[in-house]
């Protein structure tokens, strides 16, 4: 199969990298100096949190983007897509888990990824509490704070449910559908599970300081920088579920991580 990204030439991926690392460097400092001067929390219709710290942001990433790529869309959590047809979409979620945000829980992440015509070239996930920021673009390697990540896989024959695997809790499974018995069954398999409803999750398998992790019911910006993450570290990205929701747009089921866990854990979709 054609990998419609190899029409990119890589002295550009490279150069996007590059930005997007710039981008994302401008977003941390601006929310580390809106954590220590505070910030006003709202509640949004469905009850999730948004605060104005979410909002400048989008605003601050948009801003750059629209500065040094004038011709890219972007895609974010908080405000309405720009130039939607464009080839190159810039996808972000500003604050990941603004709850955790609101609680300074460092939790909280920052995502930022450029797609071309749908499939991932550079991703950024950035954790400013906690200094970790992971970067990758397509044939560049996947990197934290500027060292490479490789991931090993497992052997097959040591997978017994002691293997660490990332959950998003069960209101993840029911608030678009009733997907209950489906997470049920995923923790009684792996019982040695953690569970994170942030980007935390996403990292800790991408660096390998857990063997899996799966995400539900999320839109797009939630797992944008994701695949090319893990994938460019020598993991696997699988989508396994999606599907519409009124008033809130598609959402998604993916399972990333060590390829044999994600494989088996794949199973558990396919019933």
């Amino acid at each position: 199969m054609v990998d419609i990204r190899n029409e990119i030439p890589p002295r550009d991926i490279a150069q996007f990298l590059a930005r997007a690392l710039e981008f994302s460097a401008s977003a941390r400092a601006l929310i580390l100096s809106l954590l220590a001067a505070g910030f006003e929390v709202k509640r949004k219709p469905d009850r999730s949190f948004v605060t104005s710290a979410d909002l400048r942001v989008e605003q601050r990433l948009r801003e750059l983007i629209g500065k040094h790529f004038p011709d890219h869309g972007i895609i974010g959590e908080e405000y309405p897509p720009t130039r939607p047809e464009a080839p190159f979409q810039w996808i972000m979620d500003p604050i990941d888990g603004t709850e955790d945000f609101v609680q300074r829980m460092p939790a909280f992440g920052s995502i930022l990824a450029l797609h071309y015509r749908g499939e991932p070239v550079v991703g950024v996930i950035d954790h400013p509490v906690l200094d970790i920021r992971v970067s990758a673009g397509l044939g560049l390697g996947t990197h934290r704070n500027g060292e490479r990540v490789i991931l090993t896989d497992l052997d097959p024959a040591v997978i017994d449910g002691s293997e660490r695997v990332m959950l998003p809790a069960r209101a993840n499974f029911t608030k678009h559908r009733d997907d209950g018995a489906l997470f049920d069954a995923v923790a009684r398999a792996h019982p040695n599970h953690r569970i994170y409803r942030t980007c935390f999750s996403h990292i800790c398998a991408i660096l390998g300081m857990a063997d899996a992790a799966i995400d539900y019911g999320n839109p797009i910006w939630d797992l944008a920088a994701s695949r090319i993450l893990m994938e460019e570290a020598g993991g696997k990205f699988l989508g396994v579920r999606a599907w519409d929701v009124p008033g809130v747009g598609r959402v998604y089921g993916s399972i990333m991580g060590k390829p044999t866990l994600v494989d088996r854990l794949a199973t558990h979709f396919n019933q």
